[in-house]
């Protein structure tokens, strides 16, 4: 019984929770003044008119006092040595002062207050304070530690910086064990707040006994040669490890922003992410020449991650960049069983790209350069048409005249029913992969053209997670669209890998001339609400959200409404038929054919014109004609 109400009060708001220790500390007053009188009297005393006025009196007094000194403002789940003196103080100006209230009232003696009843009321009062606040917080230690398994946590360190640490882990999980490591001969055996402390030496030992996977480095006074030699030895042992800023940066504002919890994409997501298969993984990069445009984009750059741990021959690096393709290329490092080749250039420059494809001898392209910001894009109309269309169009007439054997295009779910021009431009490339697709069936060329279309990327410039990071770093408010707006997620890796496994599919289906321009989609589980997503982000950076219940939160959601060219929801197909499923259970077919009415050629040289007269009007009526563009700017999430 006493459990569950411990729960249920627990559960409630804190202003309830505050009222609830304001009335044990009334009671706890009343109870240490009739005590003291009762031992002091060695009875059970019962007060006359004028002592039960002044035993009225206490709580009187001490609940301000008890305010003024912070005993309601302190969380529960970290009392600690501050809140025992704060209560110290707060109960001994209210015993002074309910002594002065006695002595002026003229109520001293033995049927008034004995001197003695002072003395017993303030360490009654005292004990039963700091008793109820510490059993409230084993209580609350208990609920919620009861099912977390006992890990263990590596303090490489043992000076004040390192108890601090150790002591506040602790009070947020009170299951962790705490390891504390030194070069401090005269530590060794000691314990620091009740954790061990052991030689440095011993560190590979302690990390294998007791299989730790994190540390903290609290060595603010070393050098940096020390520091990077530890961090190096952790490292070795597959130890994650993480430094603790010297208080004083801290306190000017340094290394805040790294302070913050690092987001897990399991919590965002609350899904698994997709295994790949090997066998899928391998067969377009294998001992093969690969091609990835846009190699310095978030989409480009994880493809590169992906293929060089593939066993490929050799990787050409597409990108128009300079800045993005110098971070790839030093990113990627060195390999000795691989080739990694930087161009500088755009796939707008078609003579270039039959150049590269021709010279390095590509047999698999991953087209990933694209313009994808939609109100960038629906502000520079023609640059994002001529970069996605007419870009993708360059790539797949150089792939169809050269010997590669497989093209892939990264597309969007933007590209359904498109209500921007960075969605219709994406259309019009899926609709060239289609075109291109049946032109080497046709002629009977071995060759795939494929788009694997999907939503937004965790992690890649253009998705909502590393703005609204960026806005709980610098206090927010976090930009909400609309309140009920809706995406897919996926991880960049996840993404990747599975647009590798498509094209490995597709190239497979074009070799039993039975690919007609496939259009994959990845399953990306159930649209994400932004609002949950921007909620939970706030409180996994272990920050409260400011709202009309809580105007006194840390981070306030703010909605500024929709821009121009995006939608409410998104959707990853236009019909409503199923899409086809294929050998791997995360991708999928759409069932979507050809346009086989659509006049190619007509299409390619009414965008080159259109784009060359600078004609919005034109343009926008040409996209709406072949994509639909505007027609459906809401789907139905069911659509």
């Amino acid at each position: 019984m006493l459990l569950k109400l411990v729960t249920w009060l627990l559960a409630r708001d804190r202003r309830v929770k505050q009222l609830f220790l304001v009335v044990a500390d009334t009671l706890i007053v009343l109870a240490s003044v009739w005590l003291a009188y009762s031992i002091r009297l060695n009875t059970l005393h019962v007060p006359n008119q004028a002592q039960l006025v002044l035993i009225l009196s206490a709580p009187v007094l001490a609940i301000p006092i008890f305010y003024s000194f912070g005993l309601y403002r302190s969380l529960i789940r970290y009392v600690g040595e501050e809140a025992i003196w704060a209560a110290f103080k707060a109960v001994g100006l209210m015993a002074l002062l309910w002594g002065l209230l006695a002595f002026m009232t003229r109520a001293y003696g033995i049927e008034g207050v004995p001197r003695s009843v002072l003395v017993l009321t303030w360490l009654f009062t005292l004990f039963m304070v700091i008793s109820l606040r510490f059993v409230a917080r084993w209580f609350l230690i208990i609920l919620s530690s009861s099912s977390v398994p006992r890990r263990h946590f590596l303090i490489y360190g043992a000076a004040e910086a390192a108890r601090q640490v150790s002591a506040t882990l602790q009070r947020h999980n009170p299951r962790l064990s705490i390891l504390h490591v030194t070069d401090d001969p005269s530590l060794y055996g000691r314990l620091i707040g009740g954790n061990p402390v052991y030689p440095a030496r011993e560190v590979p030992q302690l990390v294998r006994r007791y299989d730790i996977k994190d540390a903290i480095i609290t060595l603010r006074y070393s050098s940096n040669e020390k520091r990077m030699s530890v961090i190096d030895s952790l490292r070795k042992h597959g130890v994650r490890v993480r430094i603790l800023p010297a208080f004083a940066d801290i306190v000017e504002g340094k290394h805040v922003v790294n302070m913050v919890r690092d987001i897990e994409i399991g919590d965002l997501l609350g899904r698994e992410m997709a295994v790949p298969e090997k066998s899928l993984m391998d067969r377009n990069t294998q001992g093969k020449a690969v091609l990835i445009t846009g190699a310095g984009g978030s989409i480009g750059s994880e493809l590169c991650r992906q293929v060089v741990t593939l066993e490929t021959s050799r990787l050409v690096l597409l990108e128009s960049s300079e800045v993005a393709l110098y971070q790839i290329v030093r990113e990627l490092g060195d390999y000795d069983e691989l080739e990694i080749v930087p161009v500088l250039g755009s796939v707008t420059d078609e003579e270039l790209v039959k150049r590269i494809i021709a010279e390095h001898r590509i047999d698999t392209v991953f087209h990933a350069a694209a313009y994808k910001h939609v109100p960038l894009v629906e502000q520079n109309p023609y640059q994002g048409v001529i970069n996605n269309a007419l870009g993708t169009l360059s790539v797949a007439t150089a792939v169809y005249e050269s010997d590669a054997a497989v093209m892939v295009l990264i597309s969007t779910d933007k590209a359904v029913w498109p209500s921007s021009v960075m969605g219709a431009s994406k259309r019009i490339a899926e609709l060239v992969m289609q075109d291109f697709a049946a032109r080497a069936k046709q002629a009977g060329l071995k060759k795939a053209f494929c788009a694997v279309r999907f939503g937004n990327v965790i992690g890649s410039s253009g998705s909502v997670i590393p703005l609204f990071s960026e806005q709980i770093r610098n206090g927010g408010p976090l930009t909400l669209t609309h309140p009920e707006a809706t995406r897919y997620f996926m991880t960049v890796s996840e993404a990747a890998q599975l647009v590798i496994q498509a094209g490995s599919i597709a190239h497979a289906a074009a070799e039993m001339s039975r690919s007609d321009g496939d259009i994959f989609l990845l399953d990306m589980g159930e649209p994400v609400l932004i609002r949950d997503l921007a909620i939970k982000m706030i409180q996994l950076s272990n920050l409260t959200i400011c709202d009309e219940r809580n105007p006194q939160g840390d981070i306030a959601i703010k909605v500024i409404g929709l821009r121009p060219g995006e939608k409410l929801n998104e959707v990853l197909r236009y019909s409503v038929e199923p899409p086809v499923s294929t050998v791997h259970p995360k991708i999928s077919v759409a069932s979507e054919p050809p346009l086989d009415a659509l006049d190619f050629e007509r299409l390619y040289h009414d965008l080159r014109e259109v784009i060359a007269m600078q004609d919005h009007d034109k343009l926008v009526e040409l996209l709406s004609k072949v994509t639909g563009l505007g027609s459906r700017a809401n789907p139905r999430k069911d659509a």
